[in-house]
């Protein structure tokens, strides 16, 4: 068969963190290549350096059509014929389907005006072609269901003669019959000749219209298989098999007597009528795979997000915020999983950081009394920096994480919401802040931790809710259960 696509020696790494581990691998015309892996085993850095979003590491070479490159670029990637489709919606829901298909290549009249008859014509030819009779060019896209938006994405990319088609998680927000519709038409192009790159957490998916799997772990090429000659069982061993040396070993403890109850928080699309209890001095987990719902549910139960129906009732008592500061006020505390956007001030120092909470209680800062207790906090927290004063934005990954659970602590907080606690840190860094959790639920604090990283989940938790499509479908003790039973009851299987 014809070759399409070859990635040969591709590595990544990040503050000399591997990401992706010398991968290589072939497309053929036709062929339906599904990647697999839990979550960071490097699938979104592997479909970002074919989409020339980002270059990998010197040594490896990309083969597009018989020509080598040493990396690509966005625009040079679209042009040799290779597509992206994220999970998102890159659409226009107030201009029509063809005008979403044919912005910014628009086809014009000899006066220069926009040519919306051909482009229609065109777009529904496009339509037939993949035999999808309900969508037509001349219809809005806001009345499209989701699944017919993903239809319109997929077919603008092939408006500009794409030849490799990266879907990366296209059903994750569909429901079974919009799933549907999207899987037949992978089936089709795969059947006109495009190459397909497929990613998707839902096993079952992948057996319907793969040719072969691409299992990661870890960033690593583990295996490659044809699914005719595996099943999901073999490929669910293979993605997660792991040493339980790996494992952070905790001392465990008695709860106490309080208890936090979460009572049916709901979120049109996300979250679904989610209620579950935390007892005192418990670290409660929450897992799933990604678009589970989880972020959404905690930041409603932050105050981040709007909630009409959720409370936070703590020992009878209803703390439910309003919004983050009220949250603050009431004694509840989150570390968000982007820490940058949500919760560093990168420009300011390690010392505003820390205490930017606390200070803006007060009238007047004592500014000798500041200095000692940021002090503290840095020996406490293991922080490494230059000083004080050092702009938090050139600290690494670990340290500004350490810098945010120091600012929590420093006010006398009762919950404490970790989201991705350890993301894009070292073991080391990781160890520290697993201390420091901990710390807080022998003082009798409330914990409830997200983790997409399953060994830090199993061994850092006390429970682990489990949650899919945006329910709670199982709570599980932590120390009874494995990788491979989490696995399963994320997908469902």
């Amino acid at each position: 068969m014809e070759k399409l696509l070859e990635l040969k020696n591709i590595s990544k790494s990040y503050a000399g963190i591997t990401v992706l581990d010398n991968i290589g691998v072939e497309l053929e015309k036709g062929e339906v290549l599904c990647l697999v892996g839990e979550n960071g085993a490097g699938k979104s850095t592997m479909i970002k350096i074919m989409a020339g979003v980002i270059a990998p590491d010197r040594g490896g070479s990309i083969t597009v059509f018989g020509s080598s490159y040493d990396r690509l670029y966005p625009r040079q990637a679209k042009n040799l014929g290779i597509a992206t489709i994220y999970q998102d919606i890159d659409l226009v829901d107030n201009l029509t389907v063809a005008d979403n298909i044919f912005l910014g290549s628009e086809l014009r009249k000899k006066n220069g005006f926009i040519d919306t008859k051909m482009q229609e014509k065109n777009s529904d030819e496009l339509f037939r072609r993949l035999k999808i009779s309900k969508i037509k060019g001349e219809m809005m896209l806001s009345d499209l269901s989701t699944a017919q938006k993903q239809c319109v994405q997929i077919v603008r990319a092939l408006k500009d003669e794409a030849k490799v088609l990266i879907l990366d998680e296209p059903t994750a927000s569909l429901g079974e019959e919009e799933t549907r519709i999207l899987l037949d038409m992978v089936v089709t192009l795969a059947k006109n000749g495009i190459g397909i790159i497929y990613i998707s957490h839902y096993i079952d998916e992948l057996f319907k219209v793969g040719s072969r799997l691409l299992i990661l772990k870890d960033g690593r090429m583990v295996d490659i298989k044809k699914t005719s000659e595996t099943n999901a069982e073999e490929v669910i061993h293979a993605m997660i098999g792991r040493d339980k040396v790996s494992f952070y070993s905790r001392k465990y403890f008695p709860p106490g007597e309080g208890i936090l109850e979460i009572r049916n928080f709901s979120q049109k699309k996300t979250v679904h009528d989610i209620s579950f209890t935390v007892r005192q001095g418990e670290v409660f987990g929450l897992g799933g795979l990604v678009g589970a719902g989880r972020t959404e549910l905690v930041r409603m139960i932050y105050g981040c997000d709007k909630n009409r129906y959720g409370k936070v009732v703590l020992n009878g008592k209803d703390i439910t915020p309003e919004n983050p500061k009220d949250a603050i006020k009431k004694g509840i505390f989150m570390i968000f999983e982007d820490r940058k956007r949500d919760g560093l001030f990168s420009l300011r120092s390690v010392k505003e950081n820390i205490t930017i909470s606390t200070n803006e209680k007060k009238e007047f800062i004592d500014l000798k009394k500041e200095t000692r207790i940021v002090g503290n906090s840095v020996k406490t927290f293991g922080i490494k920096s230059s000083g004080q004063e050092t702009e938090v934005v050139n600290l690494s990954g670990g340290n500004q994480q350490k810098t945010l659970i120091a600012r929590c602590v420093l006010d006398p907080g009762t919950v404490y919401i970790f989201d991705e606690p350890t993301k894009g840190v070292d073991i080391g860094a990781k160890e520290e802040i697993y201390k420091h959790m901990l710390d807080l639920a022998k003082e009798g604090k409330y914990i409830i931790i997200i983790s997409s990283d399953m060994p830090e989940l199993i061994s850092i938790s006390d429970r682990i809710g489990i949650m899919r499509e945006g329910r709670l479908v199982d709570i599980v003790q932590a120390k009874d259960t494995t990788e491979g039973e989490l696995m399963r009851k994320y997908l469902g299987f």
